[in-house]
């Protein structure tokens, strides 16, 4: 690029009360930063790559403005805006000057294209509006309570369940040594560590460290897919300390990857548990690799994130179309990014092991006689336990939280008390215990659908003795399939006729699988207008009233 052009061009649109002056060059990863010299001339100070740029603006942005920070940096969005004849940008945010404190700034944002190069122009302005001692002492307070609660119950609730689950796992009156020792288990522990990680990144630090001495240790690995190699390289270095990074330039590259990894893994192979997928490249788009996964039934088994640059609304109406769980949209923020992929996948390794775990188990229960009830009732412990020790499990509980209460006090005809609510909150994580029990590899029809559904039932029978939860959890179990228009399974039916506890079962499970893919605008739009009629009309008002309740929840 003609640097000096591009001072010339920055010259053009500064003034002297700006300050931190970059030019981002999101498709090449670069940012320059520029600055004035002690002749007060313009020059290019450094020049450095995207990534290091957020993690920089990351230590010095509040952190409840980090996200407006980088949403107005979407290439997308200022191409679309330019479009109609709007360049420019602002954004106001508070930011951590060298004196210890936080002042307010407001960005100027211009998308001006330069010699073929899409660049973004940003000017940071200081409003000389520093923050009053009671906005900032109250921030500062409000940060170090929340910090200080978060890590408590982080450190609680995550160290207790992983030691639970492994417990569990590990456990030899539950699973014998061929499974104790198989990679099913081996890579459900390994799941668990991970999602401990978030909360304590220094004892993962500490695990990984331990288990890198030991000979047969290896990171599960990701698959990256785009045709340029800095994508591919910044992509790598945003989670390189989570797992192995394998690369493929073109869809043709990663199918023959796929095939020698997956479709013939053995244990000299790399265990792919996630798929970063360019769309537009040559020789073989991103579509001919989604229809691949999906034709080898792969899509259910490995997550795969779009990574999205210039697509029009029509191609991504029809990525869609697949069962992919994210787009990550050019440019990365590189904390949320590592954060959501790393959570996308251990959900994933998570369910996918501990399916495996259950197959076997599964064995040992169809072969059970009464003499062994004791050993029965302690493989069902197992798989409840295990349902309802899940992150998404903890997440629907507190969806269900809020929801039922709220749906209680305003509809007061459905006489809703709070031993009701306990009982949904308690087993709504458990309405496809029958599914998670039985084989993974079952069609999905009519017939295996009643299936799953006796054998929940005859789980839950087992597991739960008090009897009005247990009446609850039954009709979860067989009613969270049906819809109000009478459009669901197994029996069709409609309206009242379906018990408002499956009701909200299944309004709630809908909204949460619908954001593992999509976002929580897009994902409460599907629901509440596009597919309104499948749901009580009454449940949609309460879903409107607690809307911003259950985007937190989700959002965390």
């Amino acid at each position: 690029m003609n640097e000096k052009g591009l001072i010339e061009q920055v010259l053009r649109i500064i003034n002297a009360n700006y300050s931190n002056i970059y030019v981002i060059d999101i498709p090449y990863d670069k940012v320059y930063v520029f600055d004035f010299s002690l002749a007060n001339s313009l020059i290019i100070k450094e020049r450095i790559n995207y990534t290091d740029f957020i993690e920089v603006a990351n230590r010095f942005v509040h952190r409840d403005d980090v996200s407006r920070y980088f949403e107005v940096l979407s290439l997308n969005n200022l191409e679309t805006e330019a479009s109609k004849g709007i360049s420019e940008h602002k954004i106001k945010y508070r930011k951590l000057c060298e004196t210890g404190e936080y002042r307010w700034f407001v960005n100027i944002i211009n998308y001006l294209p330069f010699e073929g190069h899409k660049l973004i122009f940003m000017m940071s302005e200081d409003i000389n509006e520093r923050l009053v001692d009671s906005e900032e002492n109250s921030i500062k307070l409000e940060t170090e309570i929340m910090t200080m609660k978060n890590n408590m119950s982080k450190e609680n609730e995550s160290i207790s369940n992983a030691l639970y689950q492994i417990n569990t796992a590990l456990d030899n009156n539950l699973i014998g040594s061929e499974i104790r020792n198989s990679n099913n288990t081996r890579d459900y522990i390994n799941s668990v560590f991970n999602n401990m990680s978030e909360a304590h990144p220094e004892l993962n630090k500490a695990i990984v460290n331990k288990l890198s001495s030991v000979a047969n240790y290896r990171k599960p690995s990701i698959l990256i897919v785009d045709d340029s190699s800095i994508i591919r390289n910044s992509l790598k270095r945003i989670f390189v300390s989570d797992f192995n990074t394998i690369m493929a330039k073109n869809g043709e590259e990663a199918i023959e990857l796929i095939k020698d990894n997956v479709i013939y893994h053995d244990e000299t192979k790399e265990n792919i548990v996630g798929i970063l997928l360019d769309l537009i490249m040559p020789v073989a788009d991103g579509f001919k690799v989604l229809d691949y996964l999906e034709h080898n039934a792969l899509l259910e088994r490995i997550p795969v994130a779009i990574i999205s640059g210039d697509e029009t609304r029509e191609t991504r109406k029809r990525v869609y179309e697949y069962d992919i769980v994210d787009m990550l949209e050019k440019p990365f923020n590189t904390d949320m990014i590592r954060r959501r992929i790393k959570k996308i996948i251990n959900l994933h390794i998570s369910s996918n092991n501990l399916q495996n775990v259950v197959s076997v188990q599964q064995a040992k229960l169809d072969d059970v006689s009464n003499e062994n009830y004791e050993g029965l009732r302690v493989i069902i412990n197992n798989i409840v336990k295990n349902a309802l020790d899940s992150e998404s499990a903890l997440i629907l509980k507190r969806m269900a939280k809020v929801l039922t209460t709220n749906f209680g006090l305003k509809y007061v005809k459905y006489n809703i008390n709070p031993r009701f609510v306990d009982a949904i909150v308690n087993n709504i994580a458990i309405y496809n215990i029958g599914a998670i029990a039985m084989k993974s590899d079952v069609v999905i029809t009519s017939k295996t659908i009643r299936e799953e559904i006796n054998y929940g039932l005859d789980i839950i029978n087992t597991y739960i003795k008090d009897e009005y939860e247990l009446g609850i959890a039954r009709n979860i179990v067989k009613f969270s399939c049906e819809m109000y228009n009478g459009t669901g399974y197994p029996d069709n039916l409609k309206g009242k006729d379906i018990p408002i506890e499956a009701q909200i079962v299944n309004i709630l499970v809908r909204l949460y699988e619908e954001c593992l893919n999509k976002s929580f605008n897009q994902a409460f739009k599907i629901i509440t207008e596009n597919e309104h009629t499948k749901y009580n009309p009454e449940l949609i008002d309460i879903l409107n009233t607690v809307k911003k309740e259950l985007k937190d929840i989700l959002s965390e």
